[in-house]
């Protein structure tokens, strides 16, 4: 910027000197000696008078370079600083020029606008912070008021027979279930978004993972009273993907399809080659997922139904840690639903050599 300004300075002067000099030169007043002629008084005055305007011209330009150069720009940064200084980080910041204190001011507008993203960073990380401990606070307050009541009641003898005593027992046992998966739940999603969840990405043959991961899941499936259909074979292809996380995901979509399929509940498991693509899906029969609610399903304690939600207990976290685990994979999640007809939850991974 110095030398911009340097530059334009010396253009300036150079200019002031010049003009003084070319007129001289015309008038006759040459290497410090003046020819005036035969009226050497009027000639001088002439003269004088021609370097006196010569001097104000230059003057003025002068004053107008550095004022619309220097001046203008110094003070808009002066008034966008005062403005920022107060909290506003709206006021834009106009480049005049192309040089050194064009760029600065250019320079300077970039850093509000960084500046003011992240702040609007920070004020909607603190607001999810905040909705982050009142999930919190609400879902552990739940199973522990109900696992405080029983226990009372074991305490007062209000369960007399053993067949009441089990079952305030197993209620003790589910509440205490519930409050260790939500605990895991928080455990594993700060991993996830702190990047410090280890992944352990292998090889493997798409055929070959999956059945090792369903298999397992039918088995326990088909003892219960849900009806079970795995469309095999499976497509055959090299995946890159953790095992242990693939299943944590495949669990977590079989476990909301029980939840909310229909009566009697049925599920189906389908695994399909798109090219580039393996497409895993796990639908139910159940009543769906609202249309309004489909775009927020794998967002971070988001309850479509919050009565059956809570009924059902989880932090509404199950989905937003599927959906980080499946994108470390490079991979895609989604889900298609319409009401009535049930829900199909989808994961789609990259066959290897074309993530």
């Amino acid at each position: 910027m110095r030398l911009g300004i340097r530059s334009k300075l010396v253009a300036s002067l150079s200019g002031i000197i010049l003009v003084p000099a070319i007129l001289l030169n015309i008038t006759g007043v040459q290497a410090g000696h003046a020819v005036l002629g035969r009226a050497p008084g009027v000639n001088f005055l002439f003269v004088i008078g021609f370097l006196a305007a010569a001097f104000i011209l230059c003057a003025y330009l002068l004053t107008r370079i550095v004022t619309k150069s220097i001046l203008l720009p110094l003070k808009e940064l002066n008034a966008a600083a005062e403005q920022i200084m107060n909290g506003n980080l709206d006021v834009p910041i106009r480049k005049r020029s192309n040089d050194e204190m064009g760029r600065f001011c250019s320079a300077f507008d970039v850093m509000r606008i960084r500046l003011k993203e992240s702040l609007e960073r920070q004020a909607a990380y603190e607001q999810s912070r905040n909705e982050l401990i009142a999930n919190i606070s609400h879902d552990l307050r739940t199973p522990i008021t109900s696992i405080r009541g029983y226990v009372e009641g074991l305490q007062d003898g209000k369960a007399r027979d053993e067949q009441k005593f089990t079952r305030y027992l197993a209620v003790i046992r589910n509440k205490t279930d519930q409050l260790n998966r939500l605990i895991e739940d928080l455990f594993q999603f700060s991993q996830l978004e702190s990047g410090q969840l280890a992944m352990d990405m292998r090889e493997s043959d798409s055929r070959e993972c999956l059945e090792a991961i369903i298999a397992p899941l039918e088995t326990e499936l088909l003892e219960g009273a849900i009806t079970l259909t795995v469309e095999r074979p499976f497509p055959a292809k090299t995946i890159r993907v953790d095992r242990d996380r693939l299943a944590q995901v495949l669990a977590n979509f079989i476990e909301n399809a029980q939840k909310y399929a229909g009566h009697p509940a049925m599920l189906t498991i389908t695994a399909r080659d798109e090219g580039n693509w393996i497409r895993i899906v796990i639908s139910d029969n159940g009543k769906g997922v609202p249309e309004a609610d489909i775009p927020f399903v794998f967002d971070r304690f988001y309850r479509g139904e919050k009565s059956r939600s809570r009924a059902f207990g989880g932090a509404g976290l199950g989905l937003a840690i599927c959906k980080q685990i499946v994108e470390a994979h490079g991979g895609q999640i989604g889900l298609r639903s319409r009401p009535g007809e049930g829900a199909a939850f989808y994961v789609t991974l990259p066959v290897r050599g074309t993530e």
